[in-house]
């Protein structure tokens, strides 16, 4: 069996009728392709009003997937998960999902996908707040070691009280995210929702 690859897609519409298109888009993953939609996404801050995100889960290096009429792939990412997802289930919980991406050296990959799990470990048990880290995905080609790469993180949160009170989390967690943020170059977050089927 080969390995489960990830496609993250950001994409345009031609207006904000987000549930139609969300609709279509599956229609269109469901009749045209052997890859399963792990989510969908519409933005709240980050991304244009007439933008979704999508994360489709296949076994070969494409997902097969054409975009239906008036849909247009802005930018498209292969990826493998590294501590996460374990499962490509696709997603069912509402609440606000942020995609944190990181730009850091290839050679630094490894380290920085430690540091995160090592971190989520008091991260996600915190009394304060909710989180739960759903996904961080690495490039799923080999880079060469100084070449810039883009790590995708995407957690949820069950509201953005969480997610503020998160950003003060136990010092444990701290002192990783900070060595974590160390290897970066950038980091740049996007907060949205989940599409559900209606």
């Amino acid at each position: 069996m080969n390995e489960l690859l990830y496609t993250k897609r950001l994409l345009n519409f031609s207006d904000q009728q987000s549930q139609a298109h969300a609709a279509r888009l599956r229609e269109s993953f469901a009749e045209g392709t052997q890859a399963t939609l792990w989510g969908l996404w519409q933005g709240i801050f980050g991304m244009a009003a007439h933008q979704l995100m999508a994360v489709s889960a296949h076994t070969e290096s494409d997902d097969g997937w054409q975009p239906p009429k008036g849909c247009e792939v802005v930018s498209q990412w292969v990826v493998k998960a590294t501590a996460r997802p374990q499962s490509a289930a696709p997603l069912t919980r509402a609440g606000v999902y942020v995609f944190r991406d990181f730009w850091l050296p290839f050679e630094h990959l490894d380290e920085a996908v430690a540091l995160s799990s090592a971190a989520w470990q008091t991260f996600e048990g915190a009394e304060a707040y909710s989180a739960e880290p759903m996904g961080l995905f690495a490039p799923a080609q080999a880079m060469p070691a100084s070449q810039e790469c883009r790590l995708h993180l995407l957690t949820w949160y069950p509201d953005f009280t969480s997610w503020e009170t998160s950003r003060q989390s136990d010092p444990a967690a701290m002192q990783r995210f900070i060595a974590r943020r160390a290897l970066t170059r950038t980091t740049k977050a996007i907060a949205t929702r989940l599409l559900l089927p209606s």
